[in-house]
């Protein structure tokens, strides 16, 4: 079965890139602005010279394009790429695996770099320090071998000073005994500073804005002093021996004061120097430090050096023996990486294979909402797993069969409701469409339908001047049906109240045509009274409907006015005749007369407990000790206020119909 597309927003790839970049440009003004400028562009690089002011136009306009149009372009083709499922899953996959990857990557290369770097300063320190200890030891060596009054003594110490100066040429040295120089070379210093209390010292020493590496020993009044200038042919040699290049050092820096302190920057001749090594070299860079001491002050500091070394070279270096662990290392980390590659592209292609299957069942529901969208409920999404998603796509063939009924139900739901306006209006029509007056009555009648058409219905047939005939009647049943016995009972009440002065006659008659023409399980409830105000009488007969409630002015009291009958239609021979009954009523003025359905009596709250008569009879009651002044739609407005109260939410079960006649 076939339904009409449903009212859902379109799809959001439903409209091709040419469908919507066309009007664009062709119809607005934006577009078409964008394709002069373009076309003047095109123009100019070719062969037709633009005006000055007609290019700085068109390149403005591109200009802006490019910072309106373009991320708004950008945001729609991401949109338009990102708009299958299998695409933000392969996305969110990469993401999900490459981002981890590539951070651990960044992390391995990040922490070997440091441990690299740190690994060639603490080389670089290493050495200076194992060098000037070195020296302090040869320079004690020296001290105690040597007499300080021999007259060979510079000979004496250079030959003691020969291996070192062999590896260090610039090598300076000072003696010095109760503060008098004995031998000097170089500038070693021939005094001691103030704050040097032991008899040795062996480090880097700033002495005169100038580093060396400085061994001292003394012993009772006499010392000697080694001095290595730190030079490039020291760094030259500590590279040698440690395969790391020093492109500059602390003496290469200059210091000036600043706002914020201490502001260290390179002087031009050694910015030269350093471009010139660091072209020259080739590597990792890297900072590096070693202590430094103060040789005035004694106070600590640090001498820096920009270093660069090979990490291969490092390694090898590192490796214990022969043992090559560069090699070793790149041929390990060769195997992880390829090792890790296999594992990493098998897993993308399971992830791949993952979100194929996730998104084909995902594609299939797609197209079946778009079949329900269209109004197609017929055709089924294959299930093909039996997953989550082949539940769900079972699911959805569920709901969409569920649609389908649902569908059905409520076209035949609006067909039935159609049936019941229909009825609604037969039902609204049947009764009186003006109020009747009547000489010596006052008269209020009321009928209020329920949700469902219902076979409530009431008339006032005028008979003469003086005579009134009132009906209450009650049609079994609900919707046509009950409104088509309403019409056929008004069209009897008409033709047989002209007939018929008798109530029980008229009622009898009815009830013959009726059980002949009725369905045999459909039966009408029905008073009718004939009032007569000339002769002040009321003659009535009941076929099975609700009693005439009639509150007496005399006495202010009720009573139920109940003669015995069946409903018209529940026996068509005697003795329906039989068991009716006819009574008459002297009238006297300020009596009430009240005709009803079981709509009124029945009313049901919410915990269901029915209205009743007898709070019907005590609220009729109250009425009458009021007076006799009170106006019967006063009475009717009352009687309906009661009833809603007491009803409270509770939806109407029945139809409510009233009459009610007093007597002036």
């Amino acid at each position: 079965m076939h339904f009409p597309p449903l009212a859902l927003p379109p799809s959001a790839a439903g409209a091709s890139p040419a469908a919507r970049v066309r009007p664009y440009l062709l119809q607005t003004w934006r577009g078409r602005t964008l394709l002069v400028a373009v076309t003047i562009v095109a123009l100019d690089m070719a062969v037709v010279p633009m005006p000055g002011l007609l290019m700085a136009l068109a390149v403005g306009r591109l200009v802006v394009f490019g910072a309106v149009g373009l991320p708004r372009l950008s945001r729609w083709i991401v949109r338009r790429l990102m708009w299958r499922i299998r695409t933000k899953m392969l996305v969110s996959y990469l993401f999900i695996a490459v981002v981890p990857l590539v951070l651990l990557t960044i992390f391995f290369l990040l922490a070997g770099f440091l441990g690299l770097s740190l690994t060639a300063s603490y080389m670089v320190s290493s050495h200076m320090e194992r060098t000037a200890q070195e020296l302090r030891s040869l320079a004690r060596a020296t001290l105690s071998s040597v007499r300080l009054d021999d007259p060979r003594l510079r000979q004496t110490i250079e030959d003691r000073l020969s291996p070192a100066r062999i590896l260090h040429p610039n090598l300076e040295w000072s003696l010095v005994r109760d503060g008098k120089p004995l031998v000097t070379q170089g500038a070693a210093p021939t005094q001691l500073p103030d704050w040097l209390s032991g008899p040795s010292f062996a480090g880097v020493a700033l002495d005169q804005q100038h580093d060396v590496l400085r061994a001292l020993w003394g012993e009772g009044s006499a010392f000697l002093v080694l001095d290595v200038p730190t030079d490039e042919a020291f760094f030259k040699r500590l590279e040698t021996a440690t395969g790391i290049t020093i492109i500059a050092s602390g003496k290469e820096l200059k210091r000036r004061r600043g706002a914020d302190g201490d502001v260290v920057e390179l002087s031009p001749e050694a910015e030269r120097e350093i471009e010139n090594r660091f072209s020259r070299s080739t590597g990792v860079p890297f900072l590096s430090a070693v202590e430094r001491t103060r040789w005035d002050t004694g106070k600590k500091d640090f001498m820096g050096f920009l270093i660069r070394y090979q990490p291969a070279e490092q390694l090898r270096r590192l490796s214990p023996g022969s043992l090559d662990v560069s090699d070793v290392f790149v041929k390990g980390m060769a195997f992880v990486a390829g090792l890790f590659l296999i594992v990493y592209g098998g897993a993308l292609l399971v992830g791949v294979l993952l979100a194929r299957s996730i998104t084909r069942n995902i594609h299939a529901l797609s197209q079946g909402t778009e079949r329900l969208r269209q109004g197609d409920f017929s055709a089924a999404i294959p299930v093909r797993t039996h997953d989550q998603l082949g539940e769900l796509a079972e699911s959805f063939n569920m709901m969409a069969r569920g649609i389908e009924d649902l569908l059905r139900e409520q076209a035949e739901k609006q067909r039935l409701e159609e049936e019941l306006r229909i009825a609604r209006q037969i039902q609204m029509s049947l009764l009186p469409q003006e109020a009747v007056t009547h000489p010596g009555l006052r008269i209020a009648a009321l009928c209020l339908p329920a949700t469902e058409v219902g076979g409530d219905y009431y008339d006032l047939l005028p008979l003469s001047e003086s005579r009134l005939g009132v009906l209450v009647a009650d049609v079994s049943g609900k919707g046509t049906s009950a409104a088509l016995y309403m019409a056929e009972l008004k069209g009897l009440a008409l033709s047989l109240s002209r007939i018929y002065d008798s109530p029980a006659r008229l009622l009898a008659e009815a009830n013959r045509i009726l059980a002949a023409n009725m369905d045999a399980r459909s039966f009408v409830t029905m008073t009718y009274a004939v009032v007569d105000t000339a002769e002040r009488t009321m003659r009535y007969a009941r076929a099975g409907h609700n009693p005439i409630l009639h509150l007496e002015a005399s006495t202010g009291r009720t009573r139920m006015l109940a003669p015995a009958g069946l409903g018209l239609g529940m026996d068509a021979g005697s003795r329906f005749e039989e068991i009716l009954e006819e009574a008459v009523l002297p009238l006297r003025s300020g009596d009430v007369f009240l005709f009803f359905t079981d709509g009124l009596t029945e009313a049901m709250n919410e915990r269901s407990e029915l209205f009743g008569e007898s709070r019907l009879r005590e609220l009729m009651e109250s009425v009458g000790g009021e007076g006799d002044g009170t106006p019967v739609a006063e009475l009717k407005e009352r009687i309906l206020a009661e009833i809603h109260h007491f009803v409270g939410g509770a939806a109407p079960q029945d139809d409510l119909t009233l009459v009610i006649l007093k007597v002036v």
